[in-house]
């Protein structure tokens, strides 16, 4: 990470006079603007490829050639690289909190403030609460797209195979409950086992419990800005994790699923019993010529640190500007359509925009899903449930990249059993803090 900085630190400022120049080169002499943009994997959402088509056609861009490059499975070196070699490059998407201050941090998107102003766009009405989620350090760097929430997925047949009631879908269980209900129908042995639960190596499923008590991905840092590691929540956390791998083996153990690469698509298979994932998962349900299958899809409230009120957590991505920008006046304006037209367009996540309509919402997951239950309005209430609070699922402040890293490094000793916990806990503190104050 130090010598990708240092290059890319070098070669920002090799662009300078690059970029500057095709500052002065905005509009060809027809009059007509160029606006390049390279969103990556937006380009598999069917909103987002609405938006597109549509904002080609809209008269006040009518002077405006688009180019949208497609999809890079590099895109989070090459376009940073791009961007250093002075690439016209306008619009380019944003997918979490880590990536979001990575890329203005190193320089690579612009604040976006003073295009705001000139559009006269207040961030809080358009926005709500989502408007926080555009910052960095103080500084608003995106315009947000969409919400990620995630709900309590679960296999029908492995409840009744086991003899157990369904989750209430209503009044969440706690995480100890959660726990309990997993061990409870976990059945079989080998190559035939069920687990109660899948969980992946993704950081949130041990410490989604940590961050719902507490607030959220920021509250991994103190009143001070350091490390927070040392909240006996997280030890909680990361102990019940290690139980349910080692002690109830109600879900596979970290080092199985690094070894089989196992994804979230694999519950589909019908070997596990609850999931906690976001709406993507109901188009693979809605698939069963991809993911056949001979059970129905349960979903429920995700599990809470306490009491009955539901919560859950997620990210909000969204669509920010490139420093090479030719017209980033016209870029910011871009932009902000395309995280309009979310809304109108958007069919399995919650649209970021408030100002908007969101009336294909889960649509057509309801009406593919509704024999199993799985009504419109059944999949809208669990993921907007009235009075449901929402929490950030990644590591948010200062250094996060950095944190993060250290943070996964230690849990998966801790996980294969290299390490206790006291040692994990320990070390992500004194690493931690070395990492977020440098």
């Amino acid at each position: 990470m130090k010598k990708f900085m240092s290059v890319l630190i070098v070669l920002m400022l090799i662009s300078t006079s690059v970029f500057a120049a095709g500052q002065q080169d905005a509009a060809s002499s027809d009059g007509r603007e160029k606006i390049v943009i390279h969103i990556h994997n937006f380009l598999n959402d069917k909103s987002v490829t609405g938006g597109l088509e549509e904002i080609q056609k809209m008269e006040k861009f009518s002077h405006v050639d688009f180019v949208i490059k497609d999809k890079d499975e590099e895109y989070e070196t090459t376009l940073p690289i791009a961007v250093a070699g002075g690439e016209q490059i306008d619009v380019v998407a944003v997918f979490n909190p880590i990536q979001q201050n990575k890329m203005a941090k190193a320089g690579v998107i612009q604040p976006l403030d003073k295009y705001i102003a000139e559009l006269g766009v207040d961030m809080n009405k358009e926005f709500g609460g989502y408007a926080n989620n555009a910052k960095f350090e103080g500084k608003t760097v995106m315009f947000p797209h969409q919400v990620t929430k995630w709900v309590l997925y679960y296999n029908k047949k492995v409840f009744d195979d086991a003899g157990v009631a369904y989750p209430d879908p209503e009044v969440p269980m706690t995480w100890t409950e959660y726990a309990e209900v997993a061990a409870a129908i976990t059945q079989g042995e080998g190559g035939n086992k069920v687990y109660g639960a899948l969980h992946l190596d993704w950081p949130m499923f041990w410490y989604g419990e940590a961050i719902m008590k507490l607030g959220g991905g920021e509250k991994f840092y103190n009143a001070q800005g350091l490390s927070n590691i040392e909240d006996p929540i997280f030890a909680k956390a990361l102990e019940r994790t290690f139980n349910m791998q080692h002690v109830d083996k109600s879900i596979p153990t970290h080092a199985d699923i690094i070894m089989s690469k196992t994804g979230p698509q694999a519950f589909m298979n019908g070997q596990y019993g609850m999931i906690v994932q976001g709406a993507w998962l109901l188009s693979w349900a809605a698939d069963k010529a991809t993911y056949p299958r001979d059970w129905e899809l349960g979903i429920a409230p995700m599990p809470v640190d306490a009491g009955t009120t539901q919560k859950t957590w997620g990210i909000v991505n969204g669509y920010a500007v490139a420093q090479t920008s030719k017209n980033p006046q016209l870029a910011a304006e871009v932009a902000l359509e395309l995280s309009r037209l979310d809304s109108e367009y958007t069919e399995t996540a919650p649209a970021a925009n408030q100002t908007y309509g969101q009336e294909n919402l889960y649509v057509g997951s309801g009406e593919k899903l509704g024999g199993e239950g799985l009504t419109v309005q059944v999949i809208q209430r669990a993921f907007n449930y009235p009075g449901s609070i929402f929490v950030t699922e990644k590591v948010t402040g200062p250094n996060n990249v950095e944190y993060e890293t250290i943070i996964n490094e230690e849990v998966e000793k801790y996980l294969v059993q290299e390490q206790d916990l006291a040692t994990t806990i320990a070390n992500i503190k004194t690493r931690g803090d070395k990492a977020i104050t440098k």
